[in-house]
Parts: C-alpha cells; structure tokens; sequence
C-alpha cells in the first residue's frame, strides 16, 4: 500500500497541472514532476479507438497518443503516434474523459507487487478530473470546450440574431420589392437595369443571411416528435447534388435503425449543414460517406459528445468526407470560439445551429481527424431515438449507397 506522504506529496503537486504548457516537453516535465511526487515509476495517457463499443479500462488501448516510460530521472521515453500499449498487472488506470472529445484513460505504475490501496485509485480519479481540463491536456487534444459557457453565449447570441432577422427581413422586403417594380419600366440591357438586377441579387443574398439567423434562434427550441433518418438523408442528399454535382453522397444505414427524437425540419437542418461542410471541404468533388448506426452510450462516451447527450441507446450519425482535414489550430477554435471560420463569405453560424439544435434535443457532436492514412474529417452525431414508431418510410437504397441524384 502507499504511505500517506506519497499521496500527500501527490495532492501538494495537482496544481502544477494548472500552469500554463505551450509544447510536448512541457507536458513531458509536467508527467516526469507528477510521478515524481506520487512516488511511482511511470504514467502516461492512452485513448482508445473511438470506433469501439466502449472503452474498457483492461484492454490493450489501440491507439495512443502520448505513452512510454517517465523515468524519475525525469528523461522520457515517450512516443506520439500509432504506438500499442501494453497493459501489464499492476497497471492502476482510471478514465479520462474530456468534454466533447474521444474518452481515454490516465495508467501509472511503480515497482514492486504491492497491490493498489483505494486511496491510490481515489487519487488517481482526482487526478484525472483537474487533468481533463488542464493547459496541458489541450496541448495534446486541443483547448477543451466548456459546453455550460458555450451554451450561454449561443443562446444569447440567438435572441439578438432573431431581432436583427426580423428587422432586416423588413428592409430586405423593400430592397428586392422595389428593384424587382422599377425593373421593367427600365430599358432593357440598359446600365440602369443592370444595377437594379445587382440590387435585386444582393438583397437576396441578404435573405439567405437572414434565413441563417432565423434558424439560430429557432435552434433552441426542442421538437422531440419522430423523425426519419433516411428520409431526412435522402431529402439533403438530393439538394447537395443540385448545389454540388460533383459531391456524391454514399449512405449505410442499419437495418436495426430506428427514428430519433427530433422532427423532420430540424433534422434536416442538421444534416443539411453537415453535409454542406463535407462538400466544402471537396471543392473539386469526392465523396462524402454517412452512416447510421445504433449505439449504447456509456456515461464516459456521452461525455465524450459536445452538448446534453446521456447514457443509454442513441443513433449515431458519423458524416465522413475525403478533403484536406481540418488544421489543429482550426479544429481547437471551432466550438471555443463559437462563430469561428475560415470560409470567405461565411459567418460560422452553421456548427452553432447544429450544436444549439443538437442540445435542445439531448444529443451531441464530436469533430474527429481522420487516420493519416484516410485524409479528411469525420463528425459523428448522436441522438435518442424517438419514444414512439416513426411512419413507414420510402425505401433508401443502401449499397452502393449513392444518393447524389447524378
């Protein structure tokens, strides 16, 4: 068993996990510091393939991130990339669980046999709920979302976004009404009807702006009636494909699927602004690949989703696209920072429709980084399916599963 100052010296050393950790090496210090003060031979982090049914915490983890040896000597043998771990007896591990991104585990060792007192594992679950959040944490996966402030500041935004839609639906009314009236009393091909039809075109690019603020302040609002997933699919699929023709969408959807808690309009919503990034990011054309699953979501898994997924059955929704992948600077302001693009002409409103919409309904969304064999971004979605039947639906096809229309 551990002796009281171990843990002591252990306690005294958490709040160095709150300083500020710019690189890789710090966070080596940080790990070499901490098993210093616990008294242990070496820890490390592990995260298991978010492809799994669950983590289980004495499995071999399939992925890690950051692992190996941190010797007390405070020199490290610490690797970053696809590197399999072993998981030996006397191995004690605890789960870390980020908000809004993949669950994985703390494991730390020392020498000899002794086993684990419940004082050490306590420790250690401590540990891993001030190190989740920790700068050092956020070298490694990105800054971590806090989703009650992210919340707050969308739904604020969204009151405001409904009043200046309202007030510029009424100004945009007048710019297209009278341009559109004062059209054909001009010459045709005359310059004076040239701007009067620039007018017109402007205020309707005005109308698809305001039409983006009216759904960030409808988003909020829960409609749990029954929705379908293939119709929905089908539906957004046909639109990319008159939008997007050299975007086809591949679709897998399980026989076992059922309907979500989520009307037809905002699950088209969120589907249609998926798949409007995928294409995006496929500027010269590709494939966008979804599929629809049921899944059985652990407390850490939900944990592991942006927004007010729970613990229990959901449908998972997983949109994977082929484009260049998301930048690691990119990818960690996309929800701390909630209106956050990279897009010329574009205003960031389409996640937050999602993320606001996804809330209301107690579901949520993850932004993962393809294999560095498989370039691109895959987001995965996920939503309890809907108390009662949903109506018989049209039949999809499934594979091949092409839904483009071309």
């Amino acid at each position: 068993m551990s002796t009281p100052g171990s843990i002591s010296a252990g306690l005294a050393y958490l709040p160095d996990w709150l300083n500020d950790c710019r690189d890789a090496a710090a966070v080596d210090r940080l790990l070499c510091g901490w098993v210093a003060a616990s008294r242990w031979r070496s820890a490390g982090f592990a995260w298991s393939d978010p492809a799994t049914a669950g983590l289980s915490l004495s499995a071999t983890p399939t992925r890690v991130e950051r692992g190996g040896e941190f010797a007390l000597s405070g020199s490290t043998a610490g690797t970053v990339g696809m590197t399999p771990m072993p998981n030996p007896a006397g191995r004690m591990t605890t789960l870390l669980a980020p908000p809004g991104r993949e669950p994985g585990l703390i494991w730390a060792e020392r020498n000899g046999t002794t086993p684990w007192s419940d004082d050490d594992r306590n420790y250690l679950k401590l540990s891993a709920r001030l190190i989740e959040r920790s700068p050092a944490l956020a070298v490694l996966l990105g800054p971590a979302v806090d989703p009650e402030r992210l919340s707050q500041r969308l739904a604020d935004a969204a009151v405001i976004a409904g009043r200046m839609a309202h007030e510029f639906d009424n100004i945009l009314t007048g710019i297209i009404g009278f341009s559109d009236l004062s059209l054909p009393l001009l010459p045709a091909g005359s310059q004076a009807a040239k701007y009067s039809e620039e007018i017109s075109k402007v205020g309707q690019r005005g109308v698809l702006f305001t039409q983006q603020l009216h759904e960030l302040s409808r988003s909020g609002h829960a409609k749990p009636q029954p929705g379908s997933v293939p119709v929905a699919l089908a539906t957004q699929a046909s639109r990319l494909a008159a939008a997007s023709p050299a975007v086809e969408v591949a679709s897998d959807l399980a026989a076992d699927l059922v309907g979500v808690a989520m009307e037809a309009g905002p699950l088209g919503m969120v589907l249609g602004h998926l798949l409007a990034n995928a294409a995006e990011a496929m500027p010269a054309g590709g494939r966008a690949h979804v599929v629809a699953e049921m899944v059985d979501l652990s407390a850490a898994d939900a944990r592991g989703y942006l927004g007010a997924a729970q613990p229990g059955r959901h449908v998972r929704l997983t949109v994977r696209d082929a484009g260049p992948g998301i930048k690691p600077d990119v990818r960690a302001r996309l929800f701390n920072d909630p209106f956050f693009t990279t897009k010329v002409r574009h205003r960031g409103l389409g996640l937050a429709v999602v993320y606001r919409s996804l809330c209301a309904h107690r579901g949520g969304i993850r932004i993962e980084p393809n294999p560095p064999t498989e370039p691109g971004t895959t987001v995965r979605v996920v939503l309890p399916p809907a108390a009662v039947r949903v109506p018989p639906t049209p039949a999809v096809p499934r594979t091949p599963p092409t839904l483009s229309g071309k």
